[in-house]
């Protein structure tokens, strides 16, 4: 790797072709995007600093990285449109505050929770001149359906949660394999329908997690769980495929997967939907000059072209105005208005994702984060989580 290279490692959903090309345009030195996948981009960022300059992930693992070292603060007098950033959580709050819905708080680690870092070195809320991660791109993920099979076992509205553990869906149902995601939804699935006590689907005890992996391995054994996904591109095969008609799923590959031609329905769910937002980090071991390189990268990020990039596959981005300036008006309207699209609609991999008179699911941006039941969360008890999933998952060891 050539000294005048900012090596970045993220996941597909961020560290597109479309946003390395944008990058490789507008910036005067090189970038190298290495795409991994969610749970070994974590891993690489806490375990092996050396090897990236820029760590692209969630809000969710930064305390991982932190704690271990791995990354350093990052001075927001450095960040041309820092005054400009909205935390989704903070979205989130002003709408439920707009709507007299102010005793309504979601549960989990809020982005805003562990943003800043504090006199004693450690993460926090109270507001300092050093973050630990720049918050770029968040959305909020349900699940999505074929509505034709749907309709004929009975399902109807409103959707929820539960429908991921209904018998009726046995054998045609995904999840992702990323427990800080999945374990959250099937919590909240399994309360929703009756079939555990659970009192905070972020923060279970460890009595709550055995509850909840009993029902989930007693629907494994049967093969209620046809196939479980690493990645989006996975999640888009098995989608796509004749086996699995309902599962989780991330906004670019449902976006993806209509581009394809798929009816596929992305659900509100009436509990509300699992919320998070990501980020960009500086590695600990970055030399003086991939530190300078590391903050114009920062910037360019928060540019407006980017956003629009994420705006495509579904995806918000902190900085807002930049991004509407970057967008055609029938883009803005559908991805951030939440009105019908006056006309089809590219995405990132096909040129048409969204039809003339369709609308997002949800309403406008800040309805939808008002909407948010839970975030991502590596939870206290995250370490017997881990171990009761790699049961789940079959894994021996």
């Amino acid at each position: 790797m050539s000294p005048g290279t900012l090596k970045v490692i993220g996941t597909s959903v961020t560290l597109t072709e479309q946003l390395r090309r944008q990058a490789a345009r507008d910036l005067p030195f090189k970038i190298d995007f290495e795409v991994l996948d969610g749970l070994s981009c974590q891993r690489r960022g806490i375990m092996s600093p050396a090897t990236y300059d820029v760590y692209d992930q969630w809000f969710h693992s930064l305390d991982l990285l932190w704690t271990a070292g791995s990354i350093q603060p990052i001075e927001t007098a450095r960040i041309r449109r820092w005054d400009q950033i909205s935390l989704s959580d903070s979205l989130a709050s002003e709408a439920r505050a707009a709507a007299g819905q102010t005793e309504v708080r979601s549960y989990g680690t809020r982005p805003a929770d562990m943003l800043f870092v504090q006199e004693d070195s450690m993460l926090g809320s109270a507001t300092t001149p050093l973050i630990a991660m720049l918050p770029t791109t968040y959305n909020v993920d349900s699940f999505a359906y074929m509505p034709d099979v749907a309709g004929n076992l009975g399902f109807g509205m409103p959707e929820s949660w539960a429908w991921l553990l209904d018998e009726r869906w046995h054998g045609r149902c995904t999840l992702s394999q990323d427990p800080a995601a999945s374990a959250v939804e099937l919590a909240l699935a399994a309360r929703s329908a009756g079939l555990v006590d659970v009192h905070d689907p972020s923060n279970m005890s460890i009595e709550e997690i055995d509850a909840l992996f009993d029902i989930l391995l007693a629907r494994q054994r049967t093969g209620h769980f046809s196939r479980l996904w690493v990645s989006s591109e996975d999640s888009i095969r098995f989608m796509s495929g004749p086996t699995c008609v309902l599962g989780s799923l991330w906004s670019p590959a449902y976006y993806a997967i209509r581009g394809m031609g798929h009816d596929l329905v992305y659900a509100a769910p009436r509990e509300g939907y699992r919320g998070w937002h990501s980020g960009l980090s500086l590695s600990a071991a970055l030399t003086p000059e991939k530190k300078e390189m590391a903050y114009a990268y920062f910037n360019w990020w928060l540019e407006g072209v980017p956003g629009a990039i994420m705006a495509r596959q579904g995806y918000y981005m902190s900085v807002v105005e930049p991004v509407k300036q970057s967008l055609s008006p029938a883009e803005w309207n559908y991805w951030y208005g939440g009105l019908p699209a006056s006309q089809d609609l590219p995405g990132l991999a096909a040129p048409i994702v969204v039809r003339a008179g369709e609308r997002r699911e949800g309403g406008d941006y800040k309805e939808r984060v008002s909407r948010i039941a839970v975030w991502s969360t590596i939870m206290p008890e995250h370490n017997y989580l881990a171990r009761r999933w790699r049961e789940f998952l079959g894994i021996r060891g």
